[in-house]
């Protein structure tokens, strides 16, 4: 399979995590929402860049990541918060930035077995794609040390 499926579902399952954190919509609306609608038409947020490209989205991957999320909710919260340093608690990160790191987190949980390299490079990718360099090197480092502890 694409390993692209797998990036836009990390794509999109970021997204959906912000539209959880900044709406009254409730998980199930957010999901469906996200699997009637923006599943189908993730080309249109890239129609400047690459409509020579198609667009199939791993489906059951961004579904996996949000169910995942939504049962270990209060684990992932907790990983994130103890590895956070003193002077940081997650409720004054981005929203956008949290969602990344939320989702970088529950894809630890869900697949042990992926190697930090994979979600190090697909993580500063995604991050660089709304912030600066400098939020990518805190989003490396902080997944590094989650990782680490994470698998023990």
């Amino acid at each position: 399979m694409n390993h692209k499926n797998f990036s836009l579902a990390r794509y999109l399952a970021i997204q959906a995590f912000y539209q959880l954190k900044q709406s009254q919509l409730s998980f199930d609306e957010v999901l469906g929402q996200f699997n009637e609608w923006h599943i189908k038409n993730i080309s249109f947020d890239f129609n400047n860049s690459y409509d020579h490209l198609t667009f199939d989205v791993n489906k059951k991957y961004f579904n996996d990541i949000l169910i995942k999320y939504k049962n270990d909710k209060i684990m992932i919260n907790s990983l994130i918060d103890e590895n956070l340093i003193d002077t940081w608690k997650s409720d004054r990160l981005p929203k956008v930035l949290y969602s990344i790191i939320r989702v970088a987190v529950t894809e630890m949980v869900l697949n042990r077995k992926l190697s930090f390299a994979i979600i190090a490079s697909e993580y500063i990718i995604l991050t660089e794609t709304f912030f600066s360099k400098k939020e990518s090197s805190f989003v490396n480092a902080l997944l590094e040390n989650i990782y680490k502890k994470f698998s023990k």
